[in-house]
């Protein structure tokens, strides 16, 4: 089911013909320098919250984690810290 929707949304954005009337269509532009710096505002605090809330989203003990690979095994292995 989910695959059926994730084909139809890339057919309907993609592959379709613009269904505006040409005096809209030509008034259409890109944003302005205040939305791209919203944007980047926004990005930048996504990145900082992601990093400081890692634990909490994750688990603790996230910085002691190491792959570890053995003739044909494949896993993670890690130590927690006690807290």
């Amino acid at each position: 089911m989910t695959a059926f929707y994730s084909v139809r949304i890339l057919t309907k954005g993609f592959n379709q013909e613009v269904e505006l009337d040409k005096k809209t269509f030509e008034k259409a532009h890109e944003p302005g320098q205040p939305m791209t710096i919203t944007l980047i505002i926004l990005g930048v605090a996504s990145i900082y919250i992601g990093y400081v809330m890692k634990d909490l989203m994750i688990g603790p003990g996230v910085e002691n984690v190491e792959l570890i690979a053995k003739e044909g095994q494949h896993g993670i292995e890690s130590e927690f810290i006690e807290g």
